[in-house]
This record gives C-alpha cells, structure tokens and sequence, in this order.
C-alpha cells in the first residue's frame, strides 16, 4: 500500500510513483510506504535532524518497521522519480556509502526508471 502526503501546493501527480512502488516493492507486496511532498524548509530541518547535516535533502527515507516506511520528497526538485526510486532502494537495504554500493545502487536505480521508461 502506498499513500501520498502533500505539505505543499500545487499538488503533485502520483501515477508515476505509483507505478515505481509496484515495480520496486513486487516481491513485498505487503510494504505500507507513505511518500511526503516537502518543502525546502522542512527538508532541511528533517536533514539536519536525522543526519546532522545542515543543508537541504533532496530525499530522505526512514525505516519505520520491517515492511514500513517513509520518503519525504523535496517538490522543488525536478526528477521526483528518480529520487523516489533512490529513497525506496534504501528502504530495500541499499545504500551508496562505499563506492562498490554506489554502482549497485546507481544500476539498480537506472534499471528500474528504464523498465518503465523513465529517467
């Protein structure tokens, strides 16, 4: 299940998202993700919050329970998709911090937006 939250205006249009969701979380159908629109602001305040830096994320995801979680999204940025996919492949386990886990990572993100002829 997934579900939007929208802290700005105008609104944003979700069928795009939806669609990565199924695809990314098929084989976890049972995943309840809830996906945040948020402005820069609050980007920030989130970052500097739960990762000590202070500038503003362009996404940030948080593992609330094994198959729950959250993405807040920055709406100024353009490429939603490709940052929703980025925060939903961390939810996954994936993460970039050594350079061998930014490739996978990184081909996991462009084999996902390709399938569904996104980038």
């Amino acid at each position: 299940m997934i579900e939007f939250k929208n802290l700005t205006k105008p609104h944003k249009d979700t069928k795009i998202l939806k669609r990565l969701y199924n695809k990314i979380f098929s084989a976890r159908r049972n995943f309840e993700l809830s996906v945040v629109f948020a402005p820069p602001p609050f980007m920030r305040r989130l970052n500097r919050i739960y990762r000590n830096k202070n500038k503003t994320a362009d996404v940030l995801s948080f593992l609330l329970e094994k198959n729950k979680g959250e993405i807040f999204l920055n709406f100024k940025k353009s490429n939603l998709p490709r940052l929703f996919t980025h925060g939903a492949l961390h939810l996954l386990g994936f993460n970039h911090k050594t350079e061998k886990g930014y490739k996978i990572m990184r081909r996991k993100e462009l084999k996902t937006l390709n399938i569904l002829n996104l980038k």
